[in-house]
């Protein structure tokens, strides 16, 4: 491994996967608008396997991480800008276990980690929505607040310790039986005072395209692409060919009960990585519209 892919991928494994809990979280029909005055509840209940990290040539290293996670998703649909733009709020509220094997590639101590993770609150407003031909735009705003507990001893860590951004173009299309939904999301993440490390930002492009096979099971396909801007800082150096890369592809399965009540299932897996992790992630939603 070079030494600038081993400062990268050292870096990695000292950082938090609290993005873990926020990145390529899409499914069907996710991008709709919905009546003023609407509530739904939403939990992802989830897991990620990431034996591997990877470096600036894509080979792997074994890394040993398992992570699993329950989110909480409240979203209010407040109301209309000009009888014509539909806003409101939400917020992402994760509880998040970590455990790392001490059989890595970078001799760091076993670990085992549990509490509440960042919370992010993001207010939302649908820029165009069109009934008739069900296409839609909205820009979505997360704020994630460093509530989760950090400490630079840890090899890895449920918090960043540091405030970060998720900035969100999102497109919804569902001309009959067929839809897509697709987001542009700008990930900005603010220096840790305890951590020399700094993080590049990130530009992610996913997507789920889906058709439904009956008026309640639908069936969808995943992709996600994830690419730093720029190389990351170790002590304010810059570390050459660092930005992180990621190319998920998976499935997508969602069920509605009834009229109140849906559940979902989606599994992805890293087909291509640089200087970032290689593994699985699964998670089951439920959505429950009050």
């Amino acid at each position: 491994m070079k030494k600038s892919s081993l400062a990268a991928c050292l870096s990695l494994a000292i950082l938090s996967f609290a993005a873990i809990t926020a990145a390529d979280v899409i499914d069907p029909l996710d991008n709709a608008a919905a009546p003023p005055g609407l509530f739904a509840l939403v939990t992802y209940t989830g897991h990620n396997s990431v034996p591997d990290v990877t470096d600036q040539d894509g080979n792997e290293y074994d890394f040993g991480l398992e992570a699993s996670s329950l989110v909480i998703r409240p979203v209010y649909f407040i109301g209309q800008v000009a009888d014509k733009f539909t806003y409101g709020v939400n917020a992402i509220i994760p509880a998040v276990h970590l455990s790392l094997d001490s059989d890595n590639a970078f001799g760091a101590p076993s670990s085992n980690e549990f509490g509440l993770g960042d919370i992010g609150i993001s207010p939302f407003i649908f820029l165009y929505e069109n009934q008739e031909s069900q296409f839609f735009i909205s820009f979505w705003e997360f704020i994630f607040v460093p509530t989760g507990d950090y400490d630079e001893d840890n090899a890895v860590n449920i918090g960043r310790d540091a405030y970060w951004f998720q900035h969100q173009l999102a497109f919804g299309w569902y001309p009959g039986r067929f839809g897509i939904d697709a987001n542009i999301n700008y990930f900005q993440f603010l220096e840790s005072d305890e951590l020399s490390y700094d993080e590049p930002d990130a530009l992610e492009l996913e997507s789920v395209v889906h058709y439904a096979v009956t008026e309640k099971f639908r069936v969808g396909l995943n992709a996600a692409y994830w690419i730093g801007v720029e190389d990351a800082k170790d002590n304010g150096s810059t570390i050459p060919d660092s930005e992180p890369m990621t190319f998920k592809l998976g499935l997508n399965l969602s069920y509605a009960l009834n009229e109140n009540l849906s559940v979902g299932f989606r599994w992805m897996h890293d087909v291509d990585s640089e200087n970032s992790t290689m593994g699985d992630s699964a998670y089951i939603k439920l959505g429950y519209v009050f």
